[in-house]
C-alpha cells in the first residue's frame, strides 16, 4: 500500500512538471481560443516588461511575434469568402515577416501604455476589450484564395488596414513605417487613440455596458429638428444653439475619408438618425462621446462657444462626467494625450 502511494505521488509530480513545462511552450489564457505560443511576454526588453506590466493590471496580452494567418483570421463563424488579414509585404508572405521590427515597438508600447490604458479603468478593458490584441507589421488585407485553381473573394480596394476590431479573441493594431519615423506621428497617435476607443465603445454599447444617462436626453427637440437653421449662426434655430454639435467620422480623418468632419452634416435631414433608440453608434450621445475625446475643453470651446451655446456645454459636461464616474472612462485624457 505505501509503494503505491508513492508511486501515485510521484506520477503526479511527474504529471505536474510536464503540464508546468508545455504551458511555457503553449499558454491557453483563459476564456481565449487561440493559444499563445513560446512564452509571455514575448522579448526581454523594458518595453516588453511594459506590456507584462499591462497584463497583470489589465488582463490584457499585447503581442508582436509569431503571429499566423489563422490567429489573425480567426473568428466565431468563417464563410471562407471575402479579404483575408495579413501582415508583412507581399514578397514576405511568411508570417515571421509579420513580427515588428525590433525599433517599432517602443512605438507601439508607447501608444497602449501612454494613451489607451491610462484613460479607461481595469473594468471597462477585461470587459470589452479581447484576451489578445495583436501588433503587426503592415496589417493589410488579400483576396482570399478559394482553392488554388485562381478563384479569389474579396475586394481588396485598400490593402493597408491600422486597426482590425471584432473577433472574438483578437484585435490587431498596425502603423506606417512613415507615421512611426515622420514628423507627423503625434497626429496620427491621435487619430489613432480616437479610432480604437471609439470602437471599442461602440463594442460596449452593443452589449449593453455602457448607456447614456437620462439627463443627457432631457430638452433635446427632436420634431424640431429637421427644421433647424444649420448654416447661419444668428438665427435662433441654429443647430448649436439647440445642444446639436458635428458629426465625425468613426476614422478621425484616415483612410480614405481624409476629414474628420462628416462633411454633409449640415443638411437639414441630417438629424433624422440622433435619437437615442436610432442607429445607437451614431446617435447623439455617442455624436458628443466622438467630439469629447477628438477635442480637448479648450478646442471644444473654442469651436461650441459656451457663451453662445450654454446648452452644447451642458450636454459636454454631462457626458464627460458621466464617461469618467460610471465607467471610468476619460475622454479629456483621450483628446489631450500626454499633453495632461
Amino acid at each position: 500500500m505505501k509503494r503505491f502511494i508513492k508511486g501515485a505521488i510521484f506520477l503526479l509530480a511527474g504529471l505536474v512538471l510536464f503540464n508546468a513545462c508545455d504551458e511555457e511552450e503553449n499558454i491557453t489564457p483563459s476564456g481565449n481560443y487561440s493559444p499563445i505560443r513560446g512564452g509571455f511576454p514575448q522579448g526581454n526588453t523594458e518595453y516588453d516588461s511594459l506590456i507584462n506590466d499591462i497584463k497583470q493590471e489589465y488582463g490584457v496580452y499585447l503581442l508582436y511575434k509569431d503571429i499566423t494567418e489563422e490567429d489573425l483570421n480567426r473568428d466565431w463563424v468563417s464563410a471562407g469568402t471575402g479579404d483575408i488579414y495579413v501582415g508583412g509585404y507581399d514578397e514576405e508572405r511568411d508570417y515571421p515577416a509579420w513580427n515588428l521590427p525590433e525599433e517599432h515597438l517602443p512605438f507601439y508600447v508607447s501608444f497602449f501604455y501612454d494613451y489607451i490604458f491610462p484613460n479607461i479603468s481595469k473594468e471597462f478593458a477585461q470587459s470589452t476589450f479581447p484576451v489578445k490584441i495583436y501588433m503587426i507589421h503592415n496589417l493589410r488585407t488579400e483576396p482570399r484564395d478559394l482553392g488554388g485553381n485562381g478563384d479569389v473573394s474579396g475586394t481588396n480596394t485598400d490593402p493597408f488596414k491600422s486597426i482590425k476590431l471584432g473577433n472574438f479573441d483578437n484585435w490587431a493594431i498596425s502603423f506606417k513605417d512613415e507615421v512611426i519615423n515622420g514628423t507627423d506621428a503625434e497626429y496620427s497617435i491621435r487619430q489613432q487613440r480616437c479610432i480604437f476607443m471609439i470602437q471599442a465603445l461602440y463594442n460596449a454599447i452593443e452589449k449593453g455596458e455602457i448607456d447614456s444617462p437620462n439627463e443627457f436626453w432631457a430638452g433635446f427637440d427632436f420634431a424640431a429638428d429637421k427644421k433647424m437653421n444649420n448654416v447661419d449662426p444668428s438665427k435662433t434655430n441654429y443647430k448649436y444653439k439647440l445642444g446639436f454639435i458635428d458629426m465625425i467620422n468613426d476614422n478621425f480623418g484616415t483612410g480614405v475619408q481624409k476629414q474628420v468632419w462628416v462633411p454633409d452634416y449640415a443638411s437639414e435631414t441630417s438629424c433624422y438618425y440622433w435619437e437615442k433608440d436610432k442607429y445607437p453608434h451614431y446617435n447623439l450621445f455617442t455624436t458628443y462621446i466622438k467630439n469629447a475625446m477628438w477635442l480637448t475643453p479648450e478646442e471644444f470651446e473654442a469651436r461650441y462657444p459656451s457663451s453662445e451655446y450654454p446648452m452644447t456645454k451642458e450636454k459636454y459636461n454631462i457626458v464627460v462626467n458621466h464617461m469618467l464616474n460610471t465607467y471610468g472612462i476619460d475622454l479629456v485624457g483621450i483628446a489631450r494625450g500626454l499633453d495632461k
